[in-house]
């Protein structure tokens, strides 16, 4: 089916304060020695954001819809009717207003993820603090590929959702509990007999 999303653009400055720290290991004469060494590092940077997607329907996991991302969006071409024969196509029940705030979490995650692999060398790295500041930019609507598959195992709904530019597909798999406990249990039936030959030849 075609899943209707906004795209969103932005320019944002984003100012982080992170705690970094590396351990140095040396050993004296009746002990081994860990030595951390703890830094404040403050990054800030300007950015641009364009093609921010955000699903404009309820009926999709945003968690699936973010997860078989990306799609190529050289690729987008005007709107044609064309492209919806045989197939099925939502419309938007999220509007664009109340997107903004998925879209501004993930413009968050990723500016401070920008800044933070500016953060190199050290053995830990957290964030303390940050400071996000956001230029609304154009907004525009698109509709994408999505190829969704839904199965029942045990009376439980599977849903399976493959990005039909790519082919990237994302779901969650049936798990029956007793095959898994049976081979956890072969398993170890097969390690003990495996074990208790190589004992018996050393002896």
């Amino acid at each position: 089916m075609y899943v209707p999303f906004w795209f969103f653009d932005s320019d944002v400055t984003a100012s982080a304060e992170f705690r970094a720290e590396t351990d140095t290991v040396y050993d004296t004469s009746d002990e081994t020695v860990t030595e951390t060494s703890v830094y404040r590092c403050d990054r800030q940077g300007t950015m641009r954001f364009q093609c921010i997607p955000v699903d404009g329907s309820q009926k999709m996991d945003d968690t699936y819809m973010e997860s078989i991302e990306p799609y190529d969006y050289g690729d987008m071409t005007a709107f044609s009717s064309a492209y919806l024969t045989g197939c099925l196509a939502d419309k938007y029940d999220v509007d664009a207003e109340a997107a903004v705030p998925r879209a501004d979490e993930r413009v968050r995650q990723s500016a401070l993820g920008v800044l933070e692999g500016t953060v190199e060398g050290y053995d830990r790295v957290e964030l303390k603090d940050d400071v996000i500041s956001k230029d609304e930019g154009a907004v525009s609507y698109a509709m994408a590929p999505v190829w969704i598959l839904t199965t029942r195992y045990q009376d439980q709904p599977y849903t399976f959702m493959m990005n039909g530019q790519t082919g990237k597909m994302v779901g969650s798999l049936p798990y029956d509990k007793a095959k898994a406990n049976l081979y956890w249990a072969g398993s170890a039936l097969i390690l003990t007999t495996v074990f208790y030959f190589i004992v018996k030849w050393f002896l």
